[in-house]
């Protein structure tokens, strides 16, 4: 389980592995293009996580007897769809930052293509060139695995209680530490004993409801010689650069399924939401020099947490699968859809 979350943790930082280095030039545009760069750069990948977190957590309706348990290991693919693979430069509100080449506007994200993307010059106060940088290439990968476990107890009549848990991990990364910690609950009620209507159809329906939490931060080394190119440099006011990110998911809706013998069929309907923030910590000084009437002018920005960015997503859910039951082991598959269309596959080891 710990080298499963690890797996989303350093799956997530390869979204900003495009890399540090990218994210810290991007401060020499200034706080706000920074942050209008990134959130465009990073957002098909945060929205995939959401959804990744999101799946797998049932495979039927039924709910299991009293004291009867499942554990499960599932993976999630989330396709990300070909419009999220770029974002047009001209469309993200920069300001300090404008375009080489106005007719090259679009940007590779972090699911495009790897190739470097458009360059941008940067301006001076007077509205004059003094440096410029390329958008970073993406990671060309447009299909993004969440691998997730679990388990399943009924600890109540027709009601299951799902957990996901890791404590608190940390790893060295050459150098730098990580920590991260993972949880999730969710709930499965069979409300079929309380509705005499339906009580005897030959279907189960349950409702359900999930919450699950990421929270890592890592350690960040930066070599300030690294971003001096003549007219714009940065340094370091600290030596305390952190990456710290944390996604919130939840679901709830309606479960319906039917049993012909080792095959089960099931969907479900629902709503989906997620909350993912990324913080760059730490205090960056971007120093510019520029001729200004002859005059060479020499300009401090002082930023202190520079990025701080909030993706969030809110869509009904729908998804429809199969589980075939053989002996103690289960398979099971499902197609996804919330804010992206995604796959989720796996195997189970339970007794009803």
């Amino acid at each position: 389980m710990k080298k499963l979350i690890l797996f989303i943790f350093f799956g997530f930082c390869s979204m900003m592995t495009f890399s540090q280095s990218d994210v810290v030039q991007f401060l020499k545009g200034g706080k706000n293009d920074a942050n209008a760069l990134v959130k465009a750069y990073l957002n098909p990948y945060a929205m995939a996580l959401g959804d990744g977190l999101n799946n797998g957590w049932y495979n039927s309706a039924a709910t299991h007897k009293l004291f009867g348990f499942d554990i499960s290991v599932s993976v999630s693919a989330i396709q990300i769809p070909q419009e999220a693979t770029t974002f047009d430069l001209n469309t993200i509100g920069l300001t300090k930052l404008t375009l080489e080449n106005p007719s090259s506007h679009l940007a590779p994200t972090v699911a495009g293509a790897d190739v470097v993307g458009p360059k941008l010059i940067i301006n001076g106060p007077d509205g004059k060139p003094i440096g410029s940088f390329s958008t970073p290439k993406g990671l060309g990968l447009d299909l993004v695995p969440v691998p997730m476990a679990q388990i399943g107890f009924g600890l109540l009549p027709h009601t299951d209680i799902i957990g996901r848990y890791v404590p608190e991990m940390k790893y060295d990364n050459s150098g730098d530490e990580m920590k991260i910690g993972f949880w999730g609950v969710g709930v499965k009620h069979n409300f079929q004993e309380w509705v005499p209507i339906i009580k005897s159809l030959p279907f189960d329906a349950s409702v359900f409801g999930s919450y699950s939490e990421v929270s890592a931060q890592s350690e960040i080394s930066f070599d300030p010689s690294d971003y001096n190119d003549g007219n714009v440099r940065i340094t370091f006011g600290s030596n305390n650069q952190m990456l710290k990110f944390n996604t919130k998911t939840t679901k709830f809706g309606l479960i319906l399924s039917k049993k012909f013998s080792i095959l089960t069929i099931y969907g479900g309907i629902g709503q989906s939401t997620s909350e993912t923030t990324i913080d760059l910590l730490g205090k960056y000084v971007i120093e510019t020099t520029a001729q200004v009437g002859g005059t060479t002018n020499v300009t401090k920005d002082n930023l202190e947490d520079p990025i701080a960015l909030s993706f969030n997503s809110n869509n009904i859910c729908m998804d429809a699968g199969l589980r075939i039951k053989l002996a103690f082991f289960s398979l099971f598959g499902s197609v996804n859809k919330a804010e992206y269309t995604s796959y989720n596959a796996g195997l189970s080891l339970g007794f009803r």
